[in-house]
Parts: C-alpha cells; sequence; structure tokens
C-alpha cells in the first residue's frame, strides 16, 4: 500500500451547520464520502472522486491526485471548502 496522506488537508462542512471536519488522507475522504456526504451522490465528479481514491488507495494514482479529485466532487455538490 503507498502512502495515503495528503500535502494538506481539506476542510469541509458537515451535515451539522458550523461544523467542520479536516480531511488529511485518502481513507478519510473515503469515510467523509460513504457515511457523511451531505448532498446527493451521483454525480460525475463524485463517481470519478470514488475511483481516484480507490486508485491512490492501492498506489496507482498519487494521493494528490484523489485530492484534486475529492475537492471537485466537493465543488460539484456544492459543499463548502473552508480556505486554507
Amino acid at each position: 500500500m503507498a502512502r495515503t496522506w495528503w500535502s494538506k488537508p481539506v476542510v469541509v462542512e458537515t451535515r451539522k451547520v458550523g461544523q467542520r471536519v479536516a480531511i488529511s488522507s485518502v481513507e478519510r475522504a473515503s469515510e467523509y464520502l460513504l457515511h457523511e456526504w451531505p448532498t446527493i451522490e451521483d454525480g460525475a465528479a463524485f463517481n470519478a472522486c470514488k475511483e481516484a481514491l480507490l486508485r491512490a488507495y492501492d498506489g496507482k494514482i498519487d494521493v494528490e491526485v484523489a485530492r484534486d479529485a475529492f475537492i471537485a466532487a466537493l465543488q460539484e455538490g456544492n459543499i463548502y471548502i473552508f480556505p486554507e
């Protein structure tokens, strides 16, 4: 298994207004995607993100590519990303 930590966390809103979570790894992003995703889960970026996270976990793509896919899925779902 390859390194799965990102260079910088992605801080996003949770289902509870005013709460946020810092996501720093492929595993944590996968948990968020599967169990905490606050919007509809059927967009193209959402599906591409799932694939990218799996591939990064298996070491087939760089974890930063998976991070970018995660950010794209967040943007597609209109999920607020807190400034870095």
